[in-house]
């Protein structure tokens, strides 16, 4: 059973990192259930209960996060190129072209939410506009606080993906010396005349 989990999770993650249109579905998924959320418990719509100033230092803290977590995509490419031995040079040759794919895919993501963080420093004001009838609530601050809920989602998933090649290619490189099979002992060869003489030895 434990084996069986194991392959099925093994199998879902090979399906999941070869699809990068999927980070794409479960962003929209998550964001999605978090609109459902807020029709039952209001409270869960943080962002929106929170006052503008503090909106606004999630969105600046989010820019710096997010572009120093883009900058662990340089770090793993940086560890493949110096990567030495025989499985390094398997994983470049072989997939190279995926991983080149996924890591554009990150860092792009990356800046696209650092972007949509400093346009709602922009269009999130910090001194709210007074409502009255004939100046209603504007519009803006509520959608560009979902733009941005759904931008970190997708770059949290992004990240995501980068850990999952990250290890691997730590891996990687922390073998690539061992690639080269090591000599080892020859096994003992047996005396056939050992038991002659212990028979011997014994008085027999």
């Amino acid at each position: 059973m434990l084996k069986a989990l194991v392959k099925l999770s093994a199998d879902v993650r090979d399906l999941w990192i070869d699809r990068i249109w999927l980070d794409y579905v479960i962003a929209a998924a998550i964001v999605g259930a978090h609109l459902l959320l807020i029709l039952w418990w209001p409270w869960l719509d943080v962002l929106a209960a929170a006052s503008a100033p503090d909106r606004r230092a999630v969105y600046s803290a989010a820019a710096i996060v997010v572009s120093l977590l883009g900058s662990f995509s340089a770090v793993a490419i940086g560890q493949l190129g110096s990567a030495k031995g025989e499985r390094a040079d398997t994983l470049r040759e072989a997939g190279g072209a995926d991983l080149a794919r996924n890591w554009r895919s990150v860092f792009r993501t990356a800046l696209l939410c650092a972007l949509i963080a400093i346009f709602g420093l922009l269009l999130d004001p910090s001194n709210p506009p007074a409502v009255t009838a004939t100046s209603p609530q504007p519009l803006t601050p509520e959608i560009i606080r979902w733009i941005f809920e759904a931008g970190l989602v997708l770059a949290v998933v992004r990240f995501v993906r980068l850990s999952a090649f990250f290890v691997e290619v730590l891996e990687v490189a922390s073998l690539g010396g061992t690639d080269a099979p090591s000599k080892r002992a020859a096994p003992p060869v047996p005396d056939p005349d050992w038991a002659k003489r212990r028979r011997t030895g014994n008085g027999n």
